[in-house]
């Protein structure tokens, strides 16, 4: 049977969002569920495949729970995926840079997919892993990649982008001489990658590895066509005000009469209405990451797709690529190295802390900040951030430094010059070594080294470390 590919433009909330429909699709990208492998008990498995290849291998802690980060690494035997394969994703990623229409573009890519429910749009990503690691080279070793989490316990319910990247190229496919020769192209080109989307933050790059080093070495923002499934089904909770409650109906009709009389007495504030949340019965519709539908907003037909087919289902080739993973690693092939300055800027990137931060909280005033350095997590009578200070400030940091870096650098001298606030010097201090070119921050440090306070005993090992990168790179 032929693949049927149906696409739909909604508007959401002021916003249009492009979904697609994929109906026997051939399942060559895509995840699917490898159940308990190996000696970890209570560690689900799931697999990025391409073709026959197991690509990414996820280990999912707490029996493949939602809200714990993931354990990510290539896997052992990888080496590329199919040449076919790779030909039709390249040539998509040569019609969206040429013009053309994004779905027309990768129509060959949509062919590929299991059958389900897309959302297909673009995005900027931050070319590393989330903790300030270049991507590409930072997963040959399994471990504990934050913002891998479905459900993020700062984000909550809320929507976010995905902004981090996975490879699906090893490190020995890097070519010195093809990144230096794409360092005029980036700037040029409207989409520098193609996207699938995997869990939290993080996505797999399909096309665009060599891309990511040229941008990065030239500072051009790396911005890629994203594919993400939809088929998540949510509860939207409701947020209702309760009525104040009134007198109690057992006083008497001799009291009431008693204080209409008193016209003197000034009246009192009447009591505000409470507010409640309540979750209404069934769901709401289904979601991805970055997109909430509605069910009301669903196309007929596609609401039937995502009702009726399996989030993830082991492809037809299942046993192939499940038997691909005892394969043993080889060793690379080549001892090209990425460039240093590449490495150094990836480091500089904003990193998965902060843009937990930036969805997690709306805004900052500068009121609510100078509470929080009074040593106050409430502002006005209400919470500002979290009922725990030492997270308040980490959260508040992030936020800024993802925000208005210049309120950042301002937050953190005043965090780090009081005292009283010695608990959060350490990590401040070192969240602020990103903003190296920053002078107030430099008049700062060196004012602690010279200085020698004890107050600042929590904060030297990092002025230190500043002044001397900045002597290094003068």
């Amino acid at each position: 049977m032929s693949v049927e590919i149906k696409s739909e433009v909604l508007t959401i909330g002021g916003t249009e969002a492009t979904i697609v429909s994929v109906k026997n699709g051939e399942a060559l990208i895509g995840t699917c569920s490898a159940g308990y492998i190996g000696q970890n008990v209570g560690m689900k498995t799931r697999l990025f495949y391409i073709g026959n290849n197991p690509v990414i291998n996820i280990n999912c802690p707490s029996h493949g729970s939602e809200k714990t980060d993931k354990i990510v690494s290539l896997c052992p035997g990888y080496v590329t995926f199919d040449r076919e394969i790779k030909k039709t994703i390249d040539t998509a990623f040569l019609k969206l840079n040429s013009g053309e229409a994004p779905l027309t573009a990768i129509r060959e890519i949509l062919c590929l997919l299991a059958d389900g429910i897309y959302a297909i749009y673009f995005a900027e990503y931050y070319p590393t892993d989330g903790n300030g690691v270049f991507f590409w080279g930072g997963y040959n070793i399994p471990h504990d990649v934050h913002g891998t989490a479905e459900k993020n316990h700062l984000i909550k319910n809320n929507v976010f982008k995905p902004c981090f990247l996975i490879p699906t190229q090893p490190l020995s496919y890097y070519l010195p001489k093809i990144a230096q020769g794409l360092l005029d192209d980036v700037e040029n080109r409207p989409v520098q990658g193609i996207a699938y989307h995997l869990s939290g933050f993080h996505s797999a790059l399909l096309k665009g590895h060599h891309e990511a080093v040229a941008c990065v070495e030239r500072e051009v923002p790396f911005r890629c066509l994203v594919i993400e499934k939809i088929c998540t089904p949510y509860v939207e909770p409701i947020d209702i005000s309760v009525p104040p409650v009134s007198e109690a109906a057992t006083e008497s009709d001799d009291t009431a009469e008693a204080a209409d009389d008193a016209s003197d007495t000034p009246e009192k504030a009447p009591p505000k209405s409470a507010s409640k949340v309540i979750y209404p019965e069934g769901i709401t519709g289904f979601r991805g990451a970055s997109i909430k539908i509605p069910l009301e907003l669903f196309p007929k037909e596609m609401l039937k797709t995502v009702l009726t087919t399996l989030p993830e289902y082991k492809p037809s080739h299942f046993d192939v690529i499940t038997a691909k993973l005892s394969t043993p690693a080889q060793k690379a092939l080549s001892n090209n190295v990425l460039p240093r300055v590449v490495l150094e800027k990836a480091d500089a990137m904003p990193d998965c802390e902060m843009l937990e931060s930036a969805y997690a909280i709306k805004s900052l005033s500068d009121e609510q900040l100078n509470c929080l350095l009074e040593g106050d997590v409430e502002c006005n009578g209400e919470v500002i951030i979290s009922p725990n200070f030492y997270s308040s400030i980490v959260i508040a940091c992030n936020f800024l430094q993802f925000t208005n870096p210049s309120r950042f650098v301002d937050f953190a001298i005043a965090v780090m010059d009081n005292p009283e606030l010695i608990a959060a010097h350490d990590y401040v201090s070192h969240r602020v070594l990103t903003q190296s070119s920053n002078t107030k921050l430099q008049r700062f440090f060196q004012n602690v080294v010279d200085s020698e306070d004890a107050k600042y005993s929590k904060v030297m090992e990092a002025a230190e470390t500043f002044l001397r990168r900045l002597a290094e790179n003068k």
